[in-house]
């Protein structure tokens, strides 16, 4: 989990990395400059930005969102299709009559008329796609994709009595304006919080929608149809160190000890080296009466642990694999999982060799230890076979973190980018195996009178939160990355730093909710601040 990552800056909508020195480009669609029309106190923004790391929403090539265009009908559908996968009621032959094969949103338009979502707004057979969609017209397609998720019960209880509660509650000045067929499906979306009235207690029913407005309204609904999903928490413990935070155990559903490397020692001879702290049987102790899971974590990267020709090495290969289980079965440890975590895998020449070790090694824990596999984006590191892998693991951790790059002031983590890298990652390996990795951490910029600058990866946690409470410092959230960002100035120059606070982590736990993953594993326990851990552990209850 000590990925470093050399990335660079990615320009515009769809920007360039220039990685390494090989000075190989590399595009990806991920959006990591504001919107030249959505300034960060935009009452949208985050909703905004939000679905962007989802992938729900983009911009124009122009840089802009155009917040106050007006929606059509097929693009709200489209939004709706993309958040909601349609439960499909009954397979029509064709789509409404006015919607041709040809059409950009046959396909969204299709998926939603087949669910039933669309009965409601049709009129003599047409839907009228290129409509501009009234914001009770929102409403209705917004319920029935909630609804769907209901019982024929509670969807009869809700349409016979549960709205006319809600109409008392809301209490709309202009109620006698809903279209009275969609009245219930209005009160719905406002009883579960996605829909409200404006300041004056008006729902404005026949308003157009913009797209500022769908924005928020699709971010709070995804939110809604997510909170009762939970997350596992997975947390990484090291030796040595200040790293004594034990009493956190009984919050995390596993503890991951980062006490062992891979020992390479050339010609067919390989083998775990272990490396415990003096305390490790009274850690153990603690992490059992806990009830999380032990897991052992072996780290390797490809300059210290030289782990490209180890992976070439068939027969070092096994007796790593010989060694490891021989770890595993040793009683005076009882780890019940293994965390592999290889890093620096660049050439896709180690994609086979990288399996077979796996292979190796799930064969010799057997059934009873499960494996975890932890893997870097795979934007530059192409030695990872994320489906096969995904086939052998029991959990994947995918490393979606130190993007940091020095020269461009690209900081470790912008929530763009983790989406972009989650959702890549969610086409090869099943979400309720994928944990999003999350670091707390820091980068930092100075630059001096003389306009020259310094870099510092990884400033003390400790002094970064001294600094955000002194005078002078400025300290805000930055969209749309959603890392903190904070800005002061002393005799050494002018300072920036990329923070990744409670807030930032939070946005990356509901990212990781959102997306259905299985948790979500923490770099590292000890690091974190305790309103962090109070934070992150609410996701697992």
């Amino acid at each position: 989990m000590r990925l470093k990552a050399k990335t660079a800056m990615l320009i515009g909508i769809l920007m360039m990395f220039v990685i390494g020195t090989s000075m190989q480009a590399f595009a990806y669609d991920a959006q990591l400059k504001p919107y030249r029309d959505v300034p960060a106190k935009d009452w949208a923004a985050e909703s905004i930005y939000r679905l962007v790391a989802l992938g729900v929403v983009s911009g124009y090539e122009d840089g802009t969102y155009r917040p106050n265009t007006e929606l059509t009908r097929e693009a709200f559908v489209k939004l709706l299709v993309e958040s909601v996968k349609p439960v499909i009621r009954e397979e029509k032959k064709s789509a409404p009559a006015d919607v041709a094969k040809e059409r950009w949103s046959y396909g969204f338009i299709k998926q939603a008329y087949d669910a039933g979502w669309l009965d409601l707004l049709l009129k003599d057979g047409k839907f009228a796609p290129g409509a501009s969609i009234k914001r009770e017209e929102v409403a209705a397609l917004t319920a029935y994709a909630l609804l769907q998720d209901k019982t024929a019960e509670e969807k009869q209880q809700w349409l016979d009595a549960g709205w006319l509660d809600a109409r008392k509650a809301a209490a709309f000045g202009d109620t006698d304006q809903i279209d009275k067929a969609l009245a219930p499906y209005v009160l719905r979306t406002y009883s579960d919080a996605i829909m409200q009235g404006d300041n004056k207690g008006l729902f404005l029913p026949k308003k157009p929608l913009t797209r500022r407005e769908a924005a928020a309204i699709v971010d709070r609904m995804i939110g809604f149809r997510s909170s009762a999903h939970s997350l596992e928490i997975s947390a990484f413990y090291a030796a040595g160190g200040p790293y004594k935070k034990n009493g956190r155990f009984a919050s995390a559903d596993e503890v991951i000890f980062d006490w062992a490397k891979l020992d390479y020692q050339g010609e067919g001879k390989a083998a775990v080296a272990l490396a415990l702290p003096s305390d490790w049987k009274q850690t153990l102790s603690a992490a059992e009466a806990s009830g999380s899971t032990k897991t052992l974590m072996i780290f390797a990267n490809t300059t210290l642990q030289k782990l490209g020709p180890f992976l070439l090495d068939a027969e070092a290969r096994q007796a790593f694999a010989d060694s490891l289980g021989e770890v595993i079965a040793d009683p005076s440890y009882g780890f019940e999982r293994v965390a592999i975590d290889f890093e620096g895998l660049v050439p896709a020449t180690y994609k086979e060799p990288l399996i077979e070790l796996l292979l190796a090694v799930k064969a010799k824990l057997g059934s009873k230890v499960a494996m975890t596999v932890a893997v870097p984006p795979s934007y530059y590191y192409a030695g990872y076979d994320y489906k096969r892998i995904g086939e052998l693991a029991d959990r994947v951790v995918l490393m979606a973190y130190e993007f940091t790059h020095e020269e461009s002031g690209l900081p470790s983590a912008p929530l763009t980018l983790v989406g972009d890298s989650v959702r890549d990652a969610l086409a090869y390996i099943p979400a309720d195996k994928l944990l999003l990795g999350l670091s707390k951490q820091a980068n930092q910029w100075t630059t001096k009178e003389d306009g020259t600058k310094e870099f510092f990866r990884s400033p003390a946690i400790a002094a970064v939160e001294d600094r955000i409470d002194q005078p002078g410092t400025t300290s805000v959230m930055s969209l749309p990355y959603f890392l903190n960002q904070v800005t002061f100035k002393d005799t050494r120059g002018s300072h920036l730093l990329w923070y990744e606070n409670t807030a930032s982590m939070q946005a990356k736990m509901r990212l990781a909710k959102e997306l259905g993953l299985r948790g979500v594993a923490i770099w590292q326990l000890n690091q974190l601040t305790d309103q962090d851990w109070s934070m992150i552990s609410s996701y697992n209850q």
